[in-house]
């Protein structure tokens, strides 16, 4: 963990901490470990929040989960049946509910039974866990060297999906849940609206399986001459307005 720290913090060093995330099945895991915050209504995109900037670990479990969508995706709740249909999003998100509900039904969704929902930053983890995924906001160029580091091993391409809502809840943390595969998302209205995600971020979720070749991919492309900042190339002779320029006449 230490060296994936290091990795990122030496080659793309994100503006706030990373943020581990577990999904507990057993309330027991985490039963007399110290978190906190818990007992509070947050929505997991609030939860990661209080974890990359202030550096706070947190706990929701179905009880305190305060967005149905990301209690949905999470796994800590069956999705109701007015988000399964569609109804949350017709008229808001899709013209009609027919549309809402094809979209609802592409959204990655953990299967329920989740017991809670654990975030910490990721360089002072709650006792004894590791991580199931790791979330980190970046901007684009940190998003591009992410890219570059998860397709550093095998090549291919990386594919980026979003439906422009449950950014977070659905595509870093449950489709990377699912699938093991890192993802790349846009946050959503409420991440922005209630969880402080600015304007020019984009979230990445890493699984743990990933993470030491993450960490390879961006020491590697770093040493081979990848860089952020990304460094400009500044010219010489730069076109200046004539009198601008200093001549002979000037030294």
């Amino acid at each position: 963990m230490n060296s994936f720290l290091e990795a990122v913090k030496t080659t793309v060093n994100p503006a706030t901490q990373l943020v581990g995330v577990n999904l507990i099945g057993d309330e027991s895991a985490i039963e007399g470990k110290k978190i906190r915050l818990q007992g509070k209504r947050l929505t997991i995109c609030q939860q990661i929040a209080y974890s990359r900037m202030y550096a706070w670990s947190t706990c929701c479990s179905a009880e305190t989960a305060h967005c149905v969508l990301g209690a949905g995706c999470a796994g800590l709740i069956d999705a109701p049946q007015r988000v399964v249909n569609g109804e949350v999003n017709n008229g808001v998100y899709q013209q009609d509910q027919s549309a809402a509900a094809a979209m609802q039904q592409e959204m990655p969704r953990v299967d329920s039974g989740v017991a809670a929902v654990v975030t910490y930053p990721l360089s002072r983890p709650v006792e004894e866990l590791e991580p199931d995924l790791v979330v980190v906001y970046v901007n684009t160029a940190q998003a591009m060297r992410f890219v570059q580091a998860f397709l550093y091993r095998d090549g291919g391409e990386f594919c980026m999906k979003s439906s422009g809502d449950a950014g977070v809840c659905s595509r870093a943390v449950a489709h990377v849940a699912l699938t093991d595969e890192p993802t790349i998302e846009i946050p959503c209205l409420g991440d922005r609206r209630f969880a402080m995600a600015q304007d020019h971020e984009l979230c990445v979720g890493i699984p743990a399986s990933w993470l030491e070749r993450t960490a390879e991919g961006l020491q590697a492309t770093h040493k081979a001459g990848i860089r952020y900042p990304i460094p400009f190339q500044i010219p010489d002779s730069c076109d200046l307005p004539p009198t601008f320029i200093t001549g002979e006449e000037d030294i």
